[in-house]
């Protein structure tokens, strides 16, 4: 232990006692700040955090997906919650150097109505769970000048394993639940952003939240909501990617049965609120009460807000929605969608009225079947004589236009055709062809291009892993239902209702598969029209206008809105 320790390593004293807490012994390379008497629990744990990240940095270690909270997001995680009893119970589940437990004790004080907290805490990595010990410490003696008392428990050990579904004993199954008068009046975090196997023995225990492969931050959301006082409040900052999505649909349903949303912030940058640290997520805080039993799911109304980042938080735009208009909990795939002002919600509706999807139209989408690494030895520069079939990536589509061959690509525009490369071609049709991956802050993530039938000059035709394409399954897709599906993709609105509705860079084929179509009419005028265009060579920059005509949207959900055609 470093003779510096000795200042810091206290005790927490109270109304309820004092308890002393032994630390481990920490490296020497890690430079643990010494508090001022008088600094803010949040500032403190904050400088923790930091001097973690500089020692992990030296060590070249990571932390399990866990990224540390900004003081600023912090503490209004914390603000989230109403604190009207005079004893509270905190759960922050992946504590990391304690910044959230911290807020919600330096909350909890400001309002004047608490006069005693208790918090459990919980992290896996054994030298973060005792610089949670520290921060909750120092938050002790803060409170403790304030007439407030700490009492706490920082379990170095899984959150969600010690929580789940125990074997079997004595012929029925036990959930090592708290009791309900040990359950939590806040619970807070920032979980590990990271993807499990299915055969972990996390995502074992909590199967009933569990499609294709989960992410850890899903199971700590599901875990928490069984956790909840009936009058506790939930507050999560995780990636929006949860919201939308067949990987999390069965966690939607079973998290939104046991809690009610209040509030949604959406932060607008993928990179602003952990800066330092580069994550790429786009972030939210979601916050939720416990759902009666009696109380059917997505009533009442939610606080829908957003901000650039975490800087501006302070001046962020916010408004009142009905729960209905965000939580679509009728729906097959229950998603979450966050529109951030009036004319989104209005876009949201009209969409929404739509009367089709690609299916009712006769119509499917599917991923681009070459795998790259995987079919290596059929990939070419250069044909082969008559046996190749040209090759397309995201390169070849932009807006509205597919271009192949490429003079400047660096990757193989062609693949060899043989009876085992017949497997992942596609035969020569009209398809619409879209990215399936946007840049991080590109300003459209729906990008589409029609491919017509003899486009190409070849019988077959290569479709990479990177793109979807729509085909026809019960009739043909004619050109002009392709080029006016094509318009649709690429025009402003249906670009910003999937903003919406997913937070995902990645484009994927089921929420395609599941958005609502005009009908097919009114996709013919615009694909006779734009056709036209796209034949006689003419710049689209009237797309947005000619979709917003055909379609009839209204003015107020055209303001604000930058359109154009791209």
């Amino acid at each position: 232990m470093q003779a510096a320790e000795a200042d810091i390593i206290g005790i927490v004293s109270g109304t309820n006692g004092t308890a002393s807490l032994p630390l481990g012994v920490f490296p020497p390379e890690l430079s643990i700040p010494t508090p001022a008497e008088d600094s803010a629990p949040v500032e403190y744990a904050e400088a923790l955090g930091e001097a973690h990240l500089a020692f992990s940095r030296h060590r070249h270690r990571k932390d399990g997906g866990h990224y540390l909270t900004p003081s600023a997001v912090a503490r209004y995680m914390a603000d989230c919650s109403a604190y009207p009893e005079s004893h509270v119970r905190v759960l922050d589940p992946g504590s990391g150097t304690g910044i959230l437990a911290a807020a919600a004790c330096e909350s909890a004080a400001d309002s004047k109505t608490v006069t005693s907290l208790h918090v459990d805490a919980y992290e896996t990595h054994p030298l973060l769970a005792d610089l949670s010990r520290l921060a909750l410490v120092h938050t002790g003696k803060w409170l403790a000048q304030r007439g407030v008392a700490l009492t706490f428990n920082v379990r170095n050990g899984d959150f969600v394993l010690e929580n789940a579904v125990a074997p079997r004993l004595n012929g029925q199954r036990h959930r090592r639940m708290k009791e309900a008068t040990d359950r939590y009046d806040l619970i807070i975090s920032n979980p590990p952003y990271l993807k499990i196997g299915k055969d972990d023995p996390r995502a074992a225990a909590w199967g009933s939240v569990v499609h294709g492969q989960p992410n850890i931050y899903a199971l700590f959301m599901a875990v928490s909501a069984e956790l909840l006082s009936d009058s506790g409040r939930l507050v999560y900052i995780v990636p929006r990617s949860f919201a939308s999505g067949l990987y999390f649909r069965k966690f939607r349903e079973v998290f939104f049965h046991r809690v009610t949303p209040t509030a949604v912030h959406l932060f607008e940058s993928r990179r602003d609120v952990f800066r330092s640290q580069t994550v790429l997520q786009e972030n939210m805080v979601l916050t939720a009460r416990r759902r009666m039993e009696e109380e059917s799911p997505g009533g009442g109304q939610i606080l829908v807000s957003h901000s650039h980042g975490a800087s501006d938080l302070p001046h962020r735009t916010s408004f009142l929605v009905d729960s209905s208009s965000v939580l679509d909990m009728e729906s097959e795939n229950r998603e979450l969608s966050i529109p951030t002002c009036p004319q989104d919600l209005q876009l949201v509706r009209a969409v929404r009225s739509w009367p089709n999807t690609l299916h009712s139209i006769g119509l499917d989408i599917s991923t681009g079947p070459v795998v790259p690494f995987r079919s290596t030895k059929f990939l070419t520069q250069a044909p082969n004589g008559d046996s190749a079939a040209p090759l397309l990536w995201m390169q070849h589509v932009r807006s509205m236009r597919t271009t192949w061959p490429l003079t400047a690509c660096d990757k193989p525009q062609w693949i060899d055709v043989c009876p085992e490369s017949t497997k992942v071609l596609v035969a020569d049709e009209t398809y619409v062809l879209l990215r399936r991956f946007s840049a991080k802050e590109e300003k459209h993530r729906l990008v589409a291009a029609p491919l017509l039938q003899g486009a190409l000059g070849a019988a077959m035709v290569g479709l990479e892993n990177h793109l979807n394409y729509i085909r026809g399954v019960s009739r043909p897709l004619e050109e002009e239902l392709a080029y006016g599906l094509a318009a649709l993709f690429n025009s402003t609105f249906l670009d910003r209702y999937f903003r919406i509705s997913s937070g995902n860079t990645q484009v994927s084929a089921t929420e395609l598969r599941s958005m609502p179509l005009p009908t097919e009419t009114q996709i013919r005028l615009m694909g006779a029209e734009v056709k036209a265009t796209c034949d006689s060579g003419d710049d689209l920059l009237y797309l947005d206008e000619m979709v917003a005509d055909v379609l009839n949207l209204s003015p107020e959900i055209c303001a604000g809105m930058e359109l154009s055609g791209r």
